[in-house]
């Protein structure tokens, strides 16, 4: 395979519990796509470190996304905004995935209905955050060690296709990445 036919993509997610579902659950479905998928955190990444690696894998003709949380506030549109004026030239509006209003919301979609936290998930899920998210889950969700394992099950038990209808960022996210129609 040429080096023109390799295809790369990088994902910037915002911390570890981002890092879980997108290694989870996304990883899988681009590596259809593409030969490399590289998934990093980005929270913590001075600007200018962040830059610098969107110049770098610009250059090597890399597909590249920004994922961040919705967190309420500005419309959607401003949040994209927002991150590629922060990133500009490297990043384009384009690039910027929002979980909305956070990646709790998308960790729900997927819940079976039928499944083994007895839990009631709600048709859609656009409104799941961090406090709704333990209203669905209970005390597992709000103590630190219980809720990286709750994560980690819900992981494995999650229906892409249940989440995909419950979820419109997620089905947003995914059709931009390619992994959903």
């Amino acid at each position: 395979m040429s080096v023109a036919q390799w295809k790369r993509i990088a994902l910037f997610i915002e911390g570890e519990e981002d890092r879980a579902f997108a290694e989870r659950i996304l990883k899988p479905r681009l590596q259809e796509r593409y030969n490399e998928v590289r998934i990093q955190t980005h929270a913590r990444t001075p600007d200018e470190q962040l830059r610098s690696h969107f110049r770098s894998l610009k250059r090597m003709g890399s597909d590249l996304f920004l994922l961040v949380d919705y967190d309420r506030g500005l419309c959607i549109t401003a949040v994209r905004q927002k991150y590629a004026q922060r990133y500009e030239p490297h990043l384009g509006e384009t690039q910027v995935l929002v979980a909305r209003p956070m990646i709790e919301a998308w960790y729900t979609a997927g819940v079976p209905h039928q499944n083994p936290f007895k839990a009631s998930i709600p048709p859609i899920v656009e409104s799941v955050d961090k406090q709704a998210f333990a209203g669905i889950f209970g005390e597992r969700a709000r103590n630190r060690e219980e809720r990286i394992v709750l994560l980690q099950q819900i992981l494995a038990v999650y229906d892409w296709g249940l989440a995909l209808q419950r979820s419109e960022s997620l089905r947003y996210c995914a059709i931009k990445l390619g992994i959903a129609e």
